[in-house]
Order: structure tokens, then sequence, then C-alpha cells
């Protein structure tokens, strides 16, 4: 898989905000998580080597930061008048993301102003800027109105208004205003320990507040719950003992598309963090086998699957080259949750849109078609496939399941849900459900 919906470190965070001069500290923190960025680290690896103080806040400080980069960098062109060094850069960017209206990182003027120019201060690489920290914040503070950018104006990775604009002229606008919004925390409670109703008596008992999921989308993920504030998962009644998992509502669709049936022989491939595969697991009793390349990978799923009490057979292996791990098994379905680009789940890791290249997409379709087609073999005849990516790039959606029609041996297309765009409820995904004829 590319990229889950959610991060473990996602899941665990609360809503801490800094305060005093725990911001200075925070500010500091989010700075080297954005610097990681910039030299080719994901947030995720960022903020798993932090240390552990001042970094929930970090955290928020520093996705917000790269949530708002687009309409800051346009922004901060009405201030400036020469070009200004990364590292100050970031400093703007995690103190200017702080002032939009929707960011839950809300601080008095004096205390930012003040907090930032410290932070900056204590950096070898920021001080001398400090002057032009504290005069641009003032002023922009001043004028809020400068904030007021328009979605296509922001400066965003011009591989991705390429190909966003290319993919969908008339809606790209809606998709980036999405992308502006924090994603909402789902639940999937597992109906192996509970239902949706008696679990939503346990959160109201707990004082957790939850919405209403629309009609068309509860049929697509019947054991979905969301909550209308993030929780710490520790505050989740049940979560310990595998009643519950954080699981995005798009995410969620997965295992009812491919519809598990007893005692079916079933492959879950690129699998990491296993909620797809537990999902499954949770749904019918089968023989599940759970695919990924590393072994760190399969360390996630096993926890997963411990906290759930599930089990499964686990083989670490690429997914490639079923030659090397396959022994002959076939399978009456497949979970072909490939590699992608990761373009449906910007919100919850906005540093997709730095880490990736368009180049990247060309070299990510080679890699599911050779996956795909490699696990085609494994599959029994009469047996479905579903193709599964976190992207909204058609290139990896229907593009991909147009070329398997013609380049897979006995390949049918079944019904499917297709693209599924990011909205206010989910995130983006593309499924395509293949069958091999008897």
């Amino acid at each position: 898989m590319s990229l889950e919906n959610q991060s473990p470190l996602q899941e665990k965070q609360s809503t801490i905000k800094a305060t005093g001069s725990n911001l200075c500290e925070s500010i500091l923190l989010a700075a080297d998580f954005l610097d990681q960025v910039r030299q080719g680290a994901s947030l995720t690896v960022a903020l798993a080597n932090a240390p552990a103080e001042n970094r929930s806040a970090a955290q928020s400080l520093s996705f917000e930061a790269l949530r708002y980069k687009p309409k800051i960098i346009e922004a901060l062109k009405q201030f400036l008048n020469k070009a200004i060094d990364p590292e100050v850069e970031d400093i703007f960017l995690i103190s200017i993301s702080t002032l939009f209206k929707d960011s839950p990182n809300q601080y008095n003027p004096h205390t930012l102003v003040n907090e930032t120019v410290n932070a900056a201060n204590k950096s070898i690489r920021t001080r001398y800027a400090k002057g032009l920290i504290n005069a641009v914040l003032r002023r922009i503070i001043e004028n809020p109105q400068a904030l007021e950018i328009e979605v296509e104006d922001a400066q965003y990775p011009a591989w991705w208004v390429k190909n966003l604009k290319k993919s969908y002229p008339q809606t790209f606008k809606p998709i980036l205003e999405t992308y502006l919004k924090p994603a909402k925390m789902f639940l999937r409670v597992n109906s192996r320990k509970s239902t949706v109703q008696n679990y939503l008596k346990k959160l109201q008992l707990a004082q957790i507040d939850t919405l209403e999921i629309p009609l068309e989308w509860q049929q697509l993920a019947p054991c979905a719950i969301a909550l209308k504030n993030s929780v710490p998962v520790n505050k989740l009644p049940g979560f310990t003992d595998g009643e519950v998992s954080v699981q995005d509502l798009g995410a969620q669709m997965a295992a009812e598309l491919l519809a598990p049936k007893r005692a079916e022989i079933i492959l879950d491939a690129c699998a990491a963090p296993g909620g797809k595969a537990s999902h499954l697991l949770e749904m019918e009793d089968i023989d599940l086998d759970i695919l990924e390349i590393r072994q760190d990978r399969m360390m996630r799923v096993e926890e997963n699957l411990k906290r759930l009490q599930l089990s499964a057979h686990l083989i670490v292996g690429d997914a490639c080259d079923s030659s090397a791990w396959g022994n002959g098994k076939m399978y009456d379905a497949i979970l072909a949750d490939v590699p992608c680009s990761a373009t449906g789940i910007i919100r919850r890791h906005p540093d997709i849109l730095y880490l990736r290249r368009g180049s990247d997409i060309a070299e990510l379709q080679q890699l599911q078609r050779k996956i795909v087609s490699e696990l085609w073999k494994l599959l029994k005849p009469g047996g479905r496939m579903l193709y599964v990516t976190c992207s909204i790039l058609p290139q990896e959606g229907e593009n991909q399941i147009e070329w398997c029609l013609e380049h897979l041996k006995d390949a049918l297309r079944l019904n499917s849900i297709s693209q599924l765009l990011p909205n206010d409820w989910h995130d983006g995904f593309y499924y395509g459900v293949l069958e091999k004829k008897k």
C-alpha cells in the first residue's frame, strides 16, 4: 500500500496546543520537521524520530504549515521584496498558518509574535532575520485580508496543478479547497465484538460527540462512526480490547467491496498497517494471507491484529515476485492495495505535495501494472481482484483498469464505485473490481 489514511502517530495525537514558552520550543521542533521534509523525509518518519516533549503540538503546527503553504507563499509576496532562505520561510509558514480562521492552532497575537521571534533567535540559521520576521508577522496580523488567497492563485507545486487541472478541469477548485480542511476522525466498529448502535451508546457515556454520516456513505461503510472532534485513541472505549479501530470512511469501503465469503482463501497484498486486512477478518471467517515487502511494515500489521485478537498468515515478500513466496497457492479473492502517489489523502499527509515529483507518476504506474500482473497469476478462475489506490489521478486509477482489461488474460470488469474524490466526509480512493473468467 502507498500510505495508510492515518498513521499511528496521527491516530494517537491528542489535541494539544502549545502555550507560553512551549510555543517557542514547538515552533523550533516544527521547523525541524519542515526541514526534514525539504530534505526528502516524510512527516511520519520525522515525527517517529522526534523527542516526545512538544511533539504533539509541533505535529499540529507542521501539518497546518504544509496545508496552508501554497496560500502563505503567495501572501508573503505582498510583504517581501526579496527572496528569503528556506529556514526563514519555515518560520513564516508555521506562524502564519495559525492565523487562518480554520486552523486549530489559534494564539494571542502578542504571544504568537513574541514566541515566533524567540524561536527565530534560538536558531543560528534564522537569528539574523528575527527583525524581518517580527515586522512581517505584525503587518499580516494587522491586515488579515492578505491571507484571503483564492485556491487557484495559491502556489501549489506545478506538477500537481498540471495533473489536477487536466484530470478535473471543472472541479479542481473544490478538490483544492477540500485539502485545506482538517480530515474528520472515523472509527470502524469491530462487528465481532459490538455493533454501531451499542458503541454509539458507549461514546455518549464517555461524552464523545459524533456526527451523522450521510446515508449514501453509511451503505458503503456500515461499520463507520464519525467523531465531531478528534480524540486520543486511549480515550476511546474498548480500543485496547479491539472493539474499535481508527480508519477513514473511504478506506472502510475496501473490505465491503471485496465482500469476503466464509471459508474463502484471500490475499491482501501491500497490506501495512493492516486496516483493510483486519476489516476483512472482522467481517467473515476466511483464510487470509497478508503480504508485505518489509518486516518493519509487517510489525505494524502484527500489532493491529494482536490488539483486535485476529489471526492471519503473514508473508514478508515482494508482490512483484510471487515465485519466492507463493508456493503454488491460489486465491478466491485478492486485495491489491498498490503503491501510489497518495494524492487522495493529502489532507492527512500534507507533505505528499512536497515529496512527490511529476516523474513519480509514470514510475508508479509501471510498478502498479507489474504487481497486478503478478498477482493475477494467483487468482483462481472465477475469482475477483479489488484494485485499490489512495490516488485521485486517472493514470493510477481508471487508466490502469483499462490497461488490465487489455493485457490481463480472462479479465472481466465488475461494478464498483471507481474514482472516489475527496470531500468533507472521506479521502480520495480508486476502487476497481476485476473477475477472472472461468
